[in-house]
């Protein structure tokens, strides 16, 4: 890289506080940037680990480069809440997996911070170019940063991510996966898991796609899911993909068959997929590239523009989601 640089690479913030472990949170990130510089058509990215990854991985330091080049944007992977070993139970994991909820909140947060140093900076870039990839988990973050920050995004890419947190991923009853997120079906238990937690994390739930999809009509998901999946089972997320497209949602699905498998990008039909900065090439190119056959962007203001409220129903309340200063989500009552 050239010595003109405009952006810290290794960075750290400080993110919404977690209620299973009150306080101050601090956050890493690590960013990239194009080596020609940031100009007026630069996008951000998000490239997001999977379960139990962390964010300056050789592997996602080299998806932020080779992304910053190919599709111009400033890349940004976050070590969201749970990265590393205390994502798993088996490794000492305390409390309940997050899923996706502050997760995603931790990665909107990264792109408020990222974009607050380019515009003090007196930067000028593409505001309707924000873009997110990622596999597994990072998969499943990427389709939740598409919903908690509706006005957002162009284009995701979701790579083997999780359908959802159904039964086998909170409970751990092993149906088409090996995945135990420790939650409780006991209300007494602190682990419990509400059914207002459950619908937030479910990106098909068909009000909120309603909702996403009259927020940001030219959001562009893209769904890239082994039909041999033994991690994150394929055919609730063959049913979610039916609830976002039934809902108005533009979702690239595709569920990876042998015929598939091209040996280069594609390697496998089960969890892997292949070469997932490969994977992101073959099947969102024409979304992300700057001069892309079908290259998406953004109609409206994003919510760090608009600086407002936007809520999801639950079903005794509501999610609210505030980006009038550093972004956060909350549930209200009633």
């Amino acid at each position: 890289m050239s010595d003109d640089r405009r952006l810290v690479q290794d960075q750290e913030f400080v993110a919404q506080e977690w209620p299973f472990e009150p306080g101050k949170r601090m956050v890493k990130m690590w960013v990239d940037e194009p080596v020609a510089g940031i100009g007026e058509g630069t996008g951000l990215m998000l490239c997001l680990h999977n379960w139990g990854g962390i964010y300056d991985e050789p592997r996602y330091r080299s998806w932020c480069r080779t992304f910053s080049e190919r599709y111009d944007v400033v890349t940004i992977s976050v070590n969201y809440l749970q990265s590393g070993a205390e994502a798993h139970k088996d490794k000492g994991r305390v409390h309940p997996y997050d899923f996706g909820y502050l997760q995603a909140m931790d990665c909107l947060g990264a792109l408020y911070h990222v974009r607050s140093q380019l515009i003090d900076q007196g930067l000028a870039f593409d505001e309707h170019r924000i873009y997110s990839m990622g596999g597994s988990g990072g998969g499943n973050v990427t389709q939740m940063v598409c919903k908690l920050a509706p006005h957002t995004f162009a284009c995701g890419v979701d790579i083997c991510g999780m359908p959802g947190l159904i039964d086998a991923f909170a409970f751990g009853t092993g149906e088409g996966t090996h995945i135990d997120a420790g939650y409780s079906r006991d209300p007494e238990d602190p682990r419990y898991l509400s059914s207002n937690m459950r619908r937030i994390r479910d990106f098909g739930d068909p009000e909120h796609c309603r909702l996403l999809a009259e927020a940001n009509p030219a959001l562009q998901m893209v769904i890239v899911h082994g039909t041999e999946d033994a991690t994150c089972p394929v055919v609730p997320k063959i049913e979610q993909f039916a609830r976002m497209t039934a809902a108005g949602m533009h979702v690239d699905g595709r569920f990876i068959t042998t015929v598939d498998v091209d040996g280069y990008a594609v390697t496998t039909t089960g969890h892997a997929v292949g070469r997932r900065e490969l994977v992101v090439m073959k099947y969102a190119d024409d979304y992300m590239l700057p001069n892309g056959r079908l290259a998406k962007r953004t109609e409206q203001e994003n919510d760090f523009q608009r600086g407002a409220v936007f809520e999801y129903p639950g079903d005794d309340g509501r999610f609210v989601l505030s980006f009038q200063d550093y972004p956060t989500v909350d549930y209200v009552a009633g």
